[in-house]
């Protein structure tokens, strides 16, 4: 039962927190952050609408792998054969795919963003299912296009299932049990809600580091450069030599074959050499989120079974930021989460 992750050693980034290894989380068809434990083996959830998460009122559960005595107490931390359940761990934390049921490439590593104002989820995944309740949180942490000048901090919410919707869950001895009216999510898979900032951090972002080419004009308004891949006139020119920075973004007035015009008033003091590192930028209003992991998480998240209190982890654990392939349902193509999203007007 090894390759399934049935375990009596400690859950670890390094052992995939003992979830199945035949679920690759790089497999859109076979997501290990929609597989869980109860009481009777390993679950995988499908999902039947575009939530995936604790917000979906539609899904159903597959036994992989039945194993017998996860009823039993257990912990993973003795050197005794104790299958039983241990404590439920976070073993994944990602931004929802914006795009929901639009594919996106898994080798991408990320989104499209969303825009200023829109709702965004992220998705806090554990090893077994837990009970959170809603108004639970977490932090996240916003930058420029550069991840630079960190700005006001954001805070994510546990939204609650839809009132009234009956979630069914396999619970201690009773066998399937159903739950209405939970204000909360019964899942592994937590989705937390927060709204994007109303406006984007500016910054200037590098898209091309060159260099000096010729002296012919140098210091004055035309600087020849190796390289114009991607520069246009709405781009900032910025040179650096031994002596420090000479122009700093100064704005292009035209751009020809072998080299750039800037302004009169931006124009170095003194003659810029061959080779001086040259950069190009273009001014961006864009603003990174990120997962504040170091936070942890604050509200009340229980287990499902055995003594609630001391068999869910609610604080940080290391290696579960990550970008997710398969962050969807089996079969959807949903794309890909990602740690970092970015929010644009």
């Amino acid at each position: 039962m090894a390759l399934w992750g049935i375990s009596t050693t400690q859950e670890t980034a390094a052992n995939n927190y003992a979830l199945p290894k035949f679920f690759n989380e790089q497999d859109r068809d076979n997501s290990t952050h929609n597989c869980f434990a109860d009481e009777r083996g390993w679950i995988f959830r499908h999902y039947k609408s575009t939530e995936y998460s604790g917000l979906s009122t539609q899904y159903w559960d597959e036994v992989i792998v039945p194993v017998a005595g996860l009823n039993t107490t257990g912990y993973g931390a003795t050197t005794q054969n104790v299958t039983g359940l241990g404590t439920a761990t976070p073993v994944a934390i990602f931004f929802e795919d914006p795009n929901l049921a639009s594919p996106i490439s898994v080798g991408g590593g990320g989104t499209t963003g969303i825009t200023t104002g829109a709702t965004g989820y992220v998705h806090l995944v554990y090893n077994e299912c837990v009970f959170c309740g809603a108004g639970a949180t977490i932090k996240l942490r916003t930058f420029d296009v550069n991840n630079e000048n960190e700005s006001d901090p954001i805070i994510g919410y546990a939204n609650s299932v839809t009132y009234g919707a009956p979630i069914v869950a396999y619970a201690n001895t009773t066998g399937i049990t159903e739950y209405t009216n939970f204000n909360g999510q019964i899942t592994n898979r937590v989705a937390f809600a927060f709204t994007a900032p109303g406006t984007v951090l500016s910054a200037d972002l590098i898209f091309n580091t060159t260099s000096i080419a010729s002296t012919v004009a140098v210091g004055g308004t035309l600087i020849y450069v190796a390289d114009l891949t991607g520069v246009s006139a709405a781009s900032s020119i910025t040179v650096d030599t031994n002596d420090g920075v000479q122009i700093t973004n100064a704005p292009l007035v035209a751009v020809g074959t072998t080299q750039v015009e800037i302004g009169a008033g931006s124009t170095a003091g003194n003659e810029l050499g061959v080779g001086a590192t040259v950069t190009f930028s273009n001014l961006t209003n864009q603003t990174q989120i990120k997962i504040d992991i170091e936070s942890g998480v604050v509200g009340v998240i229980t287990s499902l079974y055995g003594d609630a209190a001391t068999k869910v982890f609610r604080g940080t654990s290391a290696g579960i930021d990550r970008n997710i392939g398969g962050a969807g349902s089996y079969g959807s193509g949903v794309g890909i989460g990602t740690t970092a999203l970015s929010v644009t007007a």
